[in-house]
């Protein structure tokens, strides 16, 4: 359903009297509404679907049906049961003004129309449905905001303070030298840990904040020519202590001439996330390889590798935005399962799609699409 927003409000009203249309078109109009009136049921449905109006004008004696069972039947869609309806009516007695209100309607307007009652019954119900939608969308915005900074705090609370305790332990030893700095394992082994675990804290504290400006609508998007193969060597050299440890090959097969159009820190740390995170399910020697392909006017990224694969129950649950998922990697590195929500996200921002090929036993392909920039600059 389309969702148009204008400055004047947008009034629907269904009379099976065509002079009352046009008078209700005149009045409406010369105060500043805008309006669409029909004699048929079926065409109101078409309308009403269309747009969605801010009131609805209903005659209540019509000859195909009763306004009241028009009104029921509007009712019964969820997302139009909050449009004010007034029923216009040449009855005043007290039933029928009592069975108006059961079926959900807000209030009538006798004929003939006066036009100074009409414009300001009118005008009563579409400021209360306003102000009710305006209050709806700010208690939404901050039950989004709530859970943004709930989760937020969960994040620093366990998975961004555990690499920073590890690390102040291990400076704790060398400290008061339990972990003596002339050992020959000291350098293979406790720099390099201190280095890997530092390097996981600044990788989350770059996501959670890449996060956390998404959600709340504070990230600029500008998009420029970028060169993927470029981008991809860059990401191969920012995690080569990762890699090298592992003794993973990572293969760049991004032909060196294409260019993509995107926003360059986004695309940034979404090979970042992904390489990474190919690193970490990886097993000792393995493999992984960075190709791209072109199809029309996108170019598909694909980050292959042939580690653990993903079960089908756990892809699912990675492209779900709302679900909070994580998995240890083949030497038990920890994970958040934020890089991957960060990373649809941003692809989706960029106008492209992520998706994931695996295999369990056999590797995963992380994948997705990026507008072609025109021409290379």
């Amino acid at each position: 359903m389309q969702n148009q927003v204008t400055e004047k409000p947008y009034i629907l009203a269904v009379d099976d009297e065509q002079l009352n249309l046009e008078l209700l078109q005149f009045i409406l109009e010369r105060n500043q509404y805008e309006f669409i009136g029909t004699s048929n049921d079926d065409y109101f449905f078409e309308l009403l679907h269309e747009r969605k109006p801010d009131l609805i004008l209903l005659d209540v004696i019509m000859p195909r049906i009763e306004g009241f069972e028009l009104c029921e039947k509007i009712k019964g869609y969820a997302e139009f049961r909050d449009i004010p309806i007034i029923f216009l009516t040449g009855k005043v007695n007290v039933r029928d003004k009592v069975k108006g209100f059961e079926v959900g309607g807000v209030d009538y307007v006798t004929k003939p129309f006066n036009e100074q009652e009409l414009i300001a019954r009118i005008h009563t119900h579409v400021e209360l449905i306003r102000a009710k939608n305006q209050i709806e969308q700010q208690a939404k915005n901050l039950r989004q905001s709530n859970d943004l900074k709930d989760r937020m705090f969960s994040i620093i609370g366990h998975d961004l303070r555990s690499p920073l305790s590890a690390a102040k332990l291990k400076m704790d030893f060398i400290m008061r030298g339990i972990i003596d700095p002339k050992d020959e394992k000291f350098l293979d082994d406790t720099v390099f840990s201190l280095l890997k675990t530092m390097d996981e804290a600044l990788n989350l504290l770059q996501n959670l904040l890449g996060w956390a400006k998404s959600e709340s609508d504070q990230i600029q998007i500008i998009p420029e020519q970028l060169d993927v193969h470029d981008l991809v060597e860059q990401t191969i050299r920012l995690l080569k202590l990762g890699s090298e440890h592992k003794k993973i090959a990572i293969s760049n097969n991004v032909p060196d001439e294409v260019c993509a159009y995107a926003d360059n820190n986004m695309i940034k740390t979404v090979l970042r996330n992904l390489v990474s995170n190919a690193i970490k399910f990886t097993p000792v020697e393995g493999a992984i390889n960075i190709n791209a392909q072109l199809k029309g006017e996108m170019i598909i990224l694909e980050v292959q590798d042939n580690g653990s694969g993903i079960s089908e129950a756990d892809i699912q649950k990675i492209l779900n935005p709302n679900e909070h998922f994580s998995k240890l990697g083949t030497e038990k590195e920890p994970g958040t399962g934020l890089g991957l929500v960060l990373c649809q996200t941003f692809v989706q921002k960029n106008g492209g799609t992520m998706k994931i090929k695996s295999a369990l036993g056999k590797g995963s392909t992380f994948y997705f699409d990026l507008p072609l920039a025109k021409e290379k600059v």
